[in-house]
């Protein structure tokens, strides 16, 4: 599957190119499953190694056309350890997704909690692959290192971010999407894109006329997606930003091949709206605009997972955005008012928005005037008692002014927590009265998990490096990094599958034990084995020692 070598390339009505211009297309021959002798004797996909060979490395039986009545098929970019995947699962069991994650650690988790993972660097994969034809979702959750407050923010320079978003601006144009008057000058005729004479070509019979190489329509694409990475991580000092232009390779590339895409969501840091809008903006004219995809939605607004039923904080920017009419809770705002609000500071500091910014006008509303799921606190979630407290660091010295600890690092557990991040893998907790850092309860790792909103039993595995290592930080770095699953299914819903309220209230009164009265459920935390409550990445619940597989996966349940 390469770029087609043939010495004279011609067009889809046998009209040659010219000049040397080279369509950037892949080479297939048509195969699919229907030709399958094996598949036709009644065998299934996953059985023949032509339809498993053919579809690698997606599921075999992407290798045939999907039918009517079949799950939607979606590839999700980014997948990490499956909280995207968790979340619509509760809105859409029936989908049919394949995640394509980096990090070894979080394939193994998303596989474990039974997923199909291509365990890849995205970059290596071409989204033009003919298994892919099919495809009717795509959510994407790029890394956000480049963009947190607690990395470097290389990400915010705005002069790579300018370049960066130039770029962007040219992907419908690079896969094919760019709509022009004339196409002839492709062909050695005499007009440009926009039907102008060229320069010295003034002379040639349909210089002031209509010739029958001239027409409009969309260019070809002129670049592989390989091409375009390059491109774009050219102008940037760290290559995970330049891994945003993902979300116009694949969904561009998805439908060049003729697949009938339909919904394309992504979650980022909060701060690409907050801080590099330009990029949010790029991605929102390249779907919105004619000189683009040209699809009827494309939004973007910021979400805190404890607004939708999580017991910590997690604010993250989504994008939606549909093919075809709106998308479900679709809502019309002051747009004008939503920018002010999203960049005061900006405002503030310049006295002017910013010169490059997505259109805040539109959002999703998942409530739809419905009351707001429970508010739950971090006591709740853990089934400790309301008046103790978690201290994120050691014991500190105190201020001599005011009696308090200096650094900060500890709060109550009587309110919904700050966002979790990976050093919460030391917490302790203590009761009011114990001076801080002398708390002997700790915190698990299936604790952390729960307080983003996955349940207790989640296989978070991790494949050990050395011996004797239990991957605690690593795990707790991926439960840091994991998409909300509140959020997913909100987002899910919106295009795709059933409303997600009453999936979620149900989940959420589950996970958090909300039908069972506070002294009881702080009495059952109580009953539990000290090991439980005391040991590193141990379930609270009944104990369980590691579970070490074959492949020497330490898998947290």
């Amino acid at each position: 599957m390469t770029a087609t070598p043939t010495a004279e390339v011609t067009d889809e009505e046998g009209r040659p190119y010219a000049n040397g211009f080279r369509p950037a297309v892949f080479e297939w021959d048509g195969w699919t499953c229907a030709d399958c002798t094996v598949c036709g004797a009644g065998a299934t996909c996953a059985d023949c190694k032509d339809c498993t060979a053919f579809a690698a490395p997606y599921p075999p039986h992407w290798a045939r056309d999907w039918q009517e009545g079949e799950p939607e098929r979606g590839v999700e970019a980014f997948g990490g350890p499956g909280g995207m995947s968790a979340g619509r699962g509760l809105v859409d069991d029936g989908g049919d997704w394949a995640l394509i994650e980096n990090n070894r650690d979080a394939a193994a988790t998303a596989r474990a909690a039974g997923h199909w993972v291509v365990e890849a660097d995205i970059r290596t994969l071409d989204p033009r692959h003919p298994a892919l034809r099919c495809t009717r979702r795509f959510h994407g959750s790029p890394p956000c290192q480049t963009l947190s407050d607690a990395g470097k923010r290389s990400a915010w320079n705005s002069d790579e971010i300018s370049e960066l978003q130039s770029i962007m601006w040219q992907a419908s144009e690079a896969f094919g999407f760019l709509e022009v008057d004339d196409l002839c000058s492709l062909y050695g005729g005499p007009h440009g894109y926009f039907g102008d004479v060229l320069d010295g070509m003034e002379d040639h019979p349909d210089a002031d006329g209509w010739g029958e190489q001239c027409g409009g329509g969309l260019l070809p694409p002129c670049m592989t997606p390989a091409q375009f990475r390059e491109w774009a991580a050219s102008v940037v000092s760290d290559e995970r930003t330049a891994l945003m232009a993902e979300m116009l390779i694949w969904p561009m590339c998805l439908v060049q091949i003729g697949a009938p895409l339909v919904s394309i969501t992504m979650e980022q840091s909060a701060n690409l709206l907050r801080q590099t809008p330009a990029l949010a903006e790029a991605i929102q004219s390249e779907i919105t605009s004619v000189e683009g995809f040209g699809w009827a939605w494309c939004s973007w607004q910021i979400m805190d997972a404890a607004e939708y039923g999580a017991a910590t904080h997690r604010e993250r920017a989504w994008m939606v955005a549909t093919r075809y009419g709106q998308p479900r809770y679709a809502e019309h705002v002051d747009g004008e008012a939503a920018a002010r609000e999203m960049w005061a500071h900006i405002l503030k500091r310049t006295g002017e928005l910013p010169d490059w910014a997505p259109e805040l006008d539109r959002r999703i509303e998942p409530y739809q005037g419905r009351p707001a799921l429970p508010v739950v606190t971090v006591a709740t979630a853990l089934n400790l008692p309301e008046d103790w407290w978690a201290d994120t660091r050691g014991k500190r010295k105190l201020n001599p002014k005011t009696g308090k600890p200096l650094g900060g690092g500890s709060f109550p557990l009587n309110d919904v927590g700050q966002c979790v991040t990976a050093p919460w893998y030391g917490i302790r907790f203590r009761p009011a009265d114990v001076p801080q850092g002398e708390g002997t309860t700790k915190i698990t790792l299936s604790d952390l998990g729960v307080l983003v909103g996955f349940p207790r039993d989640y296989p978070w595995t991790y494949i050990p490096t050395r011996a004797g290592a239990k991957g605690i930080r690593n795990i707790a770095q991926m439960i840091a990094d994991s998409v909300s699953k509140f959020v997913g299914a909100a987002v899910s819903a919106a295009v795709q599958g059933e409303d997600w309220y009453e999936p979620a209230a149900d989940y959420q009164a589950t996970l958090y034990q909300l039908h069972v009265p506070p002294q009881e459920r702080t009495a059952l935390r109580a009953t539990l084995p000290s090991e439980a409550r005391a040991v590193q990445g141990a379930v609270s619940g009944p104990w369980h020692p590691l579970a070490v597989t074959p492949r020497e996966l330490i898998t947290w349940h």
